[in-house]
């Protein structure tokens, strides 16, 4: 293996564990030519990027969290060349990358990994990397139909040929192979029959703090918005005396404002807050961005604003709550799931009587005993809750827009335009292996309680956080708008939009947009708000085509010596 592993900078704190900072993406490219193998391999860190020498070559990105050392990479990459692809599990913390070795390459991704790599394979050529406009040709332009599910708001990739690597998965490259193995399953923890949710709050805070343990003697940030997810990461990373500060993406609007349950967790458990103010003027969309994907989201100032403070703040390594929503939230629920689910039998008592106080109507209670119907199915956005899109061209055989927890294009556009530059990490503690076990084991009934006619969501981490957090914090039912702020730069912008959005533009070209729907919405203020979302996902994914065709023409300049 390369001597420059393991990394400098990665110091050991107690108990064992440490994170290294460093990996901050990789490419490589493999050659099965007729005159041999032919190699390219680049590590990304905080100093640049590097090529990477050696016979067998390892390249990561993402926190490593554990002790890493040259002989136990050695020994993964044995394994993994002798068929024993599950040795690639022993790689500590959120992870990808790739394994070179002389008979090709294996890619791989952990379980928890948040990573974005992508791959593609044209004949002997094989490509892959962290940031996709590495692995595009000349000729590749996006997908037509992704784009205007982009412009829609969905989550999805906007390039043919790039597939992203799975969680959990690794991909190996040979000379006449491709070869997908589903290296790292994420099987139900082991929890005794019967468990309370009681219970199920006591394992949820060991996992948690468990989590939270590798960044203990870190300077660590986290971003917290005042609610469960964040404010579990919060009480985990203090009760292991990390070193943290509270990053808040302070609101104006007192629709959206969220900064008093923020300070108060602050406040609670002694941790700095710092609010950083937020805006929806002039500069909530900028034509100097430069996007590698769409960033179909709200907010993409909000964060570069975030990054800025954290940075000047001498902070790398920062924090969230996401996979709080997957690992504890609600994804079905109905008598099916009460009565024959894995709970204590007064449990199910109250939980039924919760459910005919509930606000669904007696008949649809009583269907829900069929494993195929919830409760909360109405919350799907298909049908009649699908986005609205009367401005778009009609498309009538795009796909539904599902949510897909492995690979998020926006998140990953924002990795590399906002994080990555500023030599930060965004770390995912609640998406731990053991966590993800956790989820897997969790009874579908302990997601959602319905209580006094309201449904209770994340029952588990209310619990959890009843003896850490203030009691307005956990006991929070409900929600702020927090789609105000952005509803409100549409009703304010709309010359911005109509010209941004107009005939000449990238969308309005492609097909995508109908202008007599577009300046229709425009024109009335109840549209405006219904199809905030999509006209400020349009309008970023506009904006990535926009940058997208600059760097076309960059590349297109002759160069000159002289």
């Amino acid at each position: 293996m390369n001597d420059a592993l393991p990394p400098p900078g990665s110091t050991p704190v107690p108990g064992g564990t440490h994170v290294v900072t460093d990996y901050l993406g990789c490419r490589g490219r493999l050659d099965f030519g007729a005159t041999g193998l032919a190699v390219q391999a680049e590590q990304r860190t905080r100093a640049g990027l590097s090529a990477i020498g050696g016979r067998e070559r390892l390249l990561l990105s993402g926190p490593v969290t554990g002790p890493i050392t040259a002989e136990g990479l050695t020994r993964i990459a044995r394994a993994a060349m002798e068929g024993r692809p599950g040795e690639l599990a022993n790689v500590p913390g959120e992870v990808c990358g790739s394994l070179i070795t002389e008979r090709g390459a294996v890619l791989f991704r952990s379980a928890s990994s948040q990573e974005a790599l992508l791959y593609r394979r044209d004949g002997d050529v094989v490509r892959w990397s962290t940031d996709p406009t590495d692995l595009l040709d000349d000729g590749d332009e996006p997908d037509r139909e992704a784009l205007w599910r982009a412009c829609r708001g969905d989550i999805v990739s906007v390039y043919r040929d790039l597939t992203p690597l799975r969680p959990g998965h690794l991909v190996v490259f040979e000379k006449n192979a491709t070869t997908t193995v589903h290296y790292e399953p994420v099987t139900p923890l082991e929890v005794p029959r019967r468990t309370s949710l009681a219970g199920y709050a006591d394992v949820a805070h060991e996992l948690i703090v468990e989590a939270t343990r590798p960044y203990a003697g870190e300077k660590v940030g986290i971003l917290l918005s005042g609610g469960l997810d964040s404010g579990a990461v919060l009480s985990g990373l203090v009760e292991n005396g990390a070193d943290v500060t509270a990053y808040h993406m302070a609101s104006d609007d007192p629709l959206a404002d969220e900064s008093g349950y923020a300070r108060a967790m602050c406040e609670h458990l002694g941790v700095p807050f710092v609010p950083v103010a937020m805006d929806h003027g002039d500069g909530y969309l900028s034509h100097r961005w430069h996007f590698p994907l769409p960033y179909n989201a709200t907010g993409f100032q909000w964060l570069e604003r975030i990054a800025d403070r954290v940075h000047a703040d001498g902070v790398s390594l920062l924090t969230w709550g996401r996979e709080g929503d997957m690992v504890f939230g609600p994804e079905r629920y109905g008598l099916h799931e009460v009565l024959f689910g894995d709970l204590p039998l007064r449990e199910k008592a109250a939980m039924c009587r919760g459910l005919v106080c509930s606000r669904w109507e007696l008949s649809r209670i009583l269907r829900s005993i069929r494993p195929s119907v919830s409760v909360l199915d109405d919350y799907l956005p298909v049908a009649e809750n699908a986005k609205a899109t009367d401005f778009l061209t009609p498309m009538p055989d795009a796909p539904d827009n599902r949510f897909d927890a492995e690979y998020l294009p926006a998140d990953h556009c924002a990795a590399l335009t906002i994080w990555r530059p500023r030599g930060i990490l965004l770390c995912n503690p609640l998406g731990a292996k053991n966590l993800l076990r956790l989820s897997a084991r969790l009874p579908h009934a302990y997601r959602v309680i319905p209580y006094q006619g309201r449904m209770i969501t994340k029952p588990v981490l209310r619990l959890m956080l009843s003896t850490r957090l203030p009691e307005r914090v956990w006991r929070r039912y409900g929600r702020l708008w927090l789609d105000s702020p952005h509803k409100n730069y549409v009703l304010t912008h709309r010359k911005e939009l109509a010209g941004l959005l107009g005939p000449d533009s990238h969308v309005a070209r492609l097909g995508l947009i109908d202008q007599r729907g577009l300046a229709q919405v425009i024109a009335d203020p109840a549209q405006l708000r219904r199809h905030s979302e999509a006209l400020i996902s349009t309008a970023m994914t506009e904006l990535f085509l926009r940058s997208r065709a600059r760097a076309k023409e960059g590349r297109s300049v002759p160069v000159t010596a002289g």
